[in-house]
């Protein structure tokens, strides 16, 4: 670490109760070809061996920091480490993911070099017997600095928060926060969304860099719980987005077509009995959006935009009634 006690990157690592997996990111971690690095675990109050396991690596490597609360929620861990972190850059593991050994490496040393904001690659989806490579960012310029707004169809890409480094100072200055809500709900979406509305230079890297573990995600059961969380994250993301007035024109489109994709996935893991519920928000939602002339349907592909008509012309009640399961 220089002298001035400024390393290029701070690692933030939000960590619950994830004691299966965290041995392998914390050694992906110590072992990443920038040594030039703190490494922040953030425990959140977990109630399993995770918060003996980052001590025996804290034990071992003086970059660990190790902040130890009371649970809080996710997006109020990430928001306590960006607020104590020292590096130049952020960036952000899941401790049940791992990074490839040059992961910040590549991606300080285009932010470093190209005076970048946020700086991004593409992933693999990790499953137990294989991977499969997710070409996040296809159809945007690689290699070469961009300003968003000029690729506002960007905010359509996953939000894969961690495959990414954010400028710190960057991040203050704008007042780019997770939202503080309970638990791990969605805190990704308004973030990754102010990011993108924000700021004016940006690059990303083809080369897939992180390796996100797939938990076999068809297999969760469908909840009453938190029907309208995604809902706020993208609230958020649009009073954010207002504050830039000469950018809020080129994003707003593609924003509502966005947050119909989101909601359509948002539809999908809620019970059938918070179908219509939902659904009345939509309608507001869109309606709204029409009125205010935010809507371009010549963005939308030709499913979503049938789909946006019948619950126009049917209203929440009889959309849900016709689709029980999705949409």
């Amino acid at each position: 670490m220089p002298a001035d006690n400024t390393p290029t990157v701070s690692v933030l690592v939000p960590v619950y109760n994830t004691e299966r997996y965290l041995s392998q990111c914390m050694d992906a971690l110590c072992s990443q070809s920038l040594h030039d690095l703190e490494i922040i675990a953030i425990n959140d109050g977990s109630t399993d061996s995770s918060l003996e396991i980052l001590k025996g690596y804290a034990e071992r490597d003086t970059r660990i920091r190790i902040i130890d609360k009371p649970n809080s929620g996710y997006g109020a861990s990430l928001n306590r480490g960006i607020l104590e972190a020292r590096g130049t850059y952020i960036g952000i593991s899941e401790p049940d993911d791992y990074p490839s050994r040059s992961l910040f490496k590549r991606l300080s040393d285009a932010a470093e070099r190209h005076h970048c904001d946020l700086v991004k690659c593409n992933y693999y989806e990790h499953f137990e017997d294989h991977e499969t490579v997710c070409h996040n960012l296809q159809g945007h310029p690689y290699g070469k600095v961009f300003d968003p707004a000029d690729r506002p169809s960007i905010i359509r890409t996953v939000p894969a928060i961690w495959t990414a480094l954010y400028r710190r100072e960057w991040l203050l200055d704008e007042g780019i926060w997770f939202r503080e809500t309970p638990g791990a709900s969605f805190q990704d979406a308004a973030f990754v969304m102010k990011a993108w509305f924000a700021a004016k230079r940006c690059l990303l890297i083809r080369k897939p860099l992180l390796h996100y573990r797939m938990d076999n995600p068809g297999s969760s059961s469908r909840t009453t719980d938190k029907v309208f969380v995604v809902c706020d994250e993208l609230a958020e993301s649009l009073a954010f987005l207002r504050r830039y007035p000469e950018r809020y024109p080129l994003f707003v489109p593609w924003f509502h077509y966005d947050k119909w994709s989101k909601y359509r996935w948002n539809y999908e893991r809620i019970d059938s009995s918070c179908h219509a519920q939902f659904m009345q928000r939509v309608f507001d939602e869109f309606t709204d959006a029409m009125r205010c002339g935010e809507l371009d349907i010549d963005i939308f592909d030709d499913i979503s935009l049938l789909q946006l008509d019948e619950l126009l012309q049917k209203g929440p009640l009889g959309f849900a009634s016709d689709h029980p399961l999705t949409y």
